[in-house]
């Protein structure tokens, strides 16, 4: 299996600053959002996971890379996230992934075939038949 490497740098926060600011200030529900987007998990509970686990450093710093390695796994890269990169550059780190989901969810949207040639789900939306009334 071929490794996929992120597009993004660890240190590119101005390329969004806001999203930046995001993460920086408020580091778990950004955590849940990067969740949330890329379908790794659910916004409201991985926030609340991340926010009791903060106390216990090495357990936050564990389900935070392991938030970061399913979100980017559900997006294409599946390169080993750097241990350093993991404890003392968190929130950059944060950052990095969150911009890699944007990137590349942008990037599948534009495609006719989305990721690797599949093809996207389609939503078909049906109408309802009218209720039917019965007399008696």
């Amino acid at each position: 299996m071929q490794t996929v490497s992120m597009n993004n740098e660890l240190f590119g926060c101005f390329e969004d600053c806001a999203d930046c600011a995001y993460g920086y200030f408020c580091f778990p529900c950004h955590l849940g959002s990067i969740a949330q987007r890329s379908g790794a998990g659910d916004c409201c509970l991985t926030c609340c996971v991340s926010s009791l686990l903060q106390p216990i450093l090495p357990l936050a710093l564990c389900y935070n890379a392991s938030v970061y390695r399913k979100a980017l796994y559900r997006v294409g890269v599946n390169a080993p996230l750097p241990c350093l990169s993991c404890s003392l550059f968190c929130c950059c780190l944060q950052c990095q992934v969150s911009r890699e989901v944007n990137d590349r969810q942008a990037a599948a949207a534009s495609m006719p075939h989305g990721i690797g040639g599949r093809a996207q789900p389609q939503v078909i939306v049906v109408q309802a038949p009218a209720a039917q009334v019965v007399s008696r």
